[in-house]
């Protein structure tokens, strides 16, 4: 955001607090501890280590994240996102080109995500944007929209730095 604050209801900032004090806790442990899946737009975030794969095929652009075999796959035929009653982890997608930005439009989480210390809810909506800047580099560009969590929608950017490695087996040790 502008003002460099990312705009959390109340709630959000006194369970997030509670979050990190009672981490060494098993309920409030990070999902990625325990194994399970860090969903998105977590899932974009470099820590430690994050490769992708991202292949466009016909009708679709399908994205491979090493960490924990997480994948998507976004339709780019203009189709509308599934029913609001059939929820998603890595939640409903949704994408087309605008230029040489593919836009993509998530909806439809199934619960709260890993992301800015698992304090989203279900009603989390992304619009992200995955644009070539050089070579090696797409820059991603996010905006979350969750009207439990935050005040407003608010848009962060990260660029994808490309990478010769492969991508790896994924094995997790709880």
């Amino acid at each position: 955001p502008p003002d460099g604050r990312i705009p959390f209801q109340p709630w959000a900032v006194e369970q997030r607090g509670e979050i990190m004090a009672r981490q060494d806790e098993l309920e409030y442990l990070d999902p990625r501890v325990k194994c399970l899946p860090s969903a998105l737009p977590r899932a974009h975030l470099p820590v430690g280590y994050n490769t992708y794969q991202i292949e466009q095929i016909p009708g679709y652009v399908v994205m491979l994240y090493e960490w924990n075999h997480l994948y998507r796959y976004i339709p780019l035929d203009g189709r509308p996102h599934v029913n609001a009653d059939i929820r998603l982890g890595m939640g409903d997608s949704r994408g087309h080109w605008e230029g040489d930005t593919l836009v993509v439009d998530t909806t439809n989480f199934l619960r709260e995500t890993s992301f800015r210390g698992g304090v989203t809810t279900s009603d989390l909506h992304l619009r992200e944007r995955f644009t070539r800047v050089s070579d090696g580099t797409l820059m991603y560009e996010v905006t979350t929209e969750d009207p439990n969590t935050w005040n407003r929608p608010w848009t962060y950017r990260i660029p994808m730095v490309k990478s010769e490695s492969p991508l790896f087996e994924y094995a997790c040790h709880e």
